[in-house]
């Protein structure tokens, strides 16, 4: 016992010094309020537009890791190995040049195929897609910056920014869904976007050199190798997890409203990444400095670890005992369709939240196809447990399989995480 509190008491110490309450705070504040505005925007509109809102938000985000190129993880690994500042801008300028037009003709591509009713036939999701996916370039080049303020350690500036964004879009999301429904949602979304760029451009005002239009091939070189595996294990990962919405808009297309309230309880689920998603945030760049010395890396890797399934364990209990009555609090009866799902997605989703110091670690090794291994395998059965459990059981079905789904990401995580630990060339 006495030795379980002295790790904590020095795991605090450790992460205070870090940043980690700062970041913490940050993201705790981002989702009380993202939570707030989905709960406010939910009470505006109908579980309908929520289900097209959750729709489009899955397209985005499997697009997004496209129009990136993966230049914001690389950006992340390069700028983290303990470069000197002006060369890591030089690797910056080089990203920003590349994402700028990656994203910016996926987006005309997007635009395209749209036209041609080839991502969905419902007219109301067509109309508002030009909409919700213009933050293809405006959030790819956000998230760019973020990587290396990030990878700079500069968690002060990451948090502020963070935070500020988030607030912008939560105000601008429910003044403009009030005034305009679902079409001012994503006037705002790109609104806030856009003021962040800006924002971030002066902020840092150093941070651009006069070279920015005149990208290095041999700094891009070194970004390929890193660029090319994130794209891949981000792809797979969340298409891996984003695969019960695209399943169900194909397979339960015909059930707008269903959707919707499967698609209110999977957002709620945001409550339980908050934990997990600091600690990776906050462990990346050190786990990619601590990569040449064994002992002091897996004692990294232990002591935030075993904090991490604790903290998991303990806000799942909290979310399935008081996330239900508080719905019932606020909707008086409008979503209680969604408490059913709402049990079952959470088991899933804390399940495959456990793996987050582990892609970390894994990433810092610079083993970062691993992870998309691990998702690879998770898409692949998922491609086969999802159709099988929604034809027989619904939206019921969908839940289940999130569990299932969970488990293999942790079976997966687990086993490549040994193997980076097993193929690394550790400093004697």
């Amino acid at each position: 016992m006495n030795h379980t509190v002295n790790d904590i008491k020095v795991f605090l110490n450790q992460v205070r010094s870090k940043g980690f309450f700062h970041l913490l705070s940050a993201n705790v504040l981002i989702q009380i309020f993202a939570f707030a505005s989905q709960l406010f925007v939910a009470g505006i509109i109908s579980p309908d537009d929520l289900g097209r809102i959750k729709i489009i938000q899955t397209y985005l985000a499997l697009f997004s890791i496209i129009a990136g190129m993966g230049l914001s993880s690389s950006t992340l690994k390069i700028c983290s190995e303990g470069r000197s500042e002006a060369e890591n801008r030089r690797y910056f300028n080089t990203a920003f040049f590349f994402t700028l037009i990656s994203s910016s003709l996926l987006y005309l591509v997007v635009l395209i195929v749209n036209h041609f009713e080839l991502l969905t036939s419902d007219q109301l999701i067509r109309m508002l897609l030009p909409l919700g996916l213009f933050p293809l370039i405006t959030n790819s080049l956000f998230m760019l910056m973020m990587a290396y303020f990030q990878a700079a350690r500069n968690i002060r500036l990451f948090s502020i920014l963070t935070i500020t964004n988030k607030v912008v879009a939560i105000a601008g999301i429910i003044v403009l869904t009030w005034l305009m429904g679902i079409k001012g949602y994503y006037i705002a979304y790109n609104i806030s976007f856009v003021l962040m760029v800006v924002v971030a451009f002066i902020a840092s005002p150093r941070l651009f050199s006069s070279k920015l239009l005149q990208p290095e091939r041999a700094m891009l070189n070194e970004h390929v190798p890193y660029a090319r595996s994130s794209v891949f294990a981000n792809i797979t990962s969340e298409a891996s997890s984003y695969i019960d919405i695209l399943m169900i808009s194909f397979l339960l297309k015909d059930n707008m409203e269903e959707i919707g309230y499967y698609s209110f309880a999977l957002t709620l689920t945001i409550a339980l990444r908050i934990f997990p998603s600091t600690v990776q945030q906050i462990t990346l760049p050190y786990f990619s400095e601590k990569s040449r010395d064994k002992e002091t890396f897996m004692n990294l890797y232990k002591r935030y670890n075993r904090l991490l399934y604790s903290v998991i364990i303990i806000t799942l209990v909290l979310f399935v005992g008081l996330v239900p009555l508080f719905i019932e609090l606020i909707f008086k009866g409008k979503y209680e369709a969604s408490v059913p799902y709402l049990y079952l997605l959470g088991i899933g989703w804390s399940i495959r939240h456990t793996i987050q110091l582990r892609s970390s670690a894994i990433f810092g090794l610079g083993k970062i196809a691993y992870n998309g291994y691990t998702s690879l395998i998770t898409l692949a059965v998922n491609l086969l447990v999802f159709p099988v459990m929604i034809h027989f059981y619904g939206f019921y079905g969908a839940a289940c399989a999130s569990i299932i789904s969970g488990i293999v990401t942790y079976l997966g995580s687990v086993y490549f995480f040994r193997r980076a630990i097993a193929k690394t060339k550790w400093e004697e």
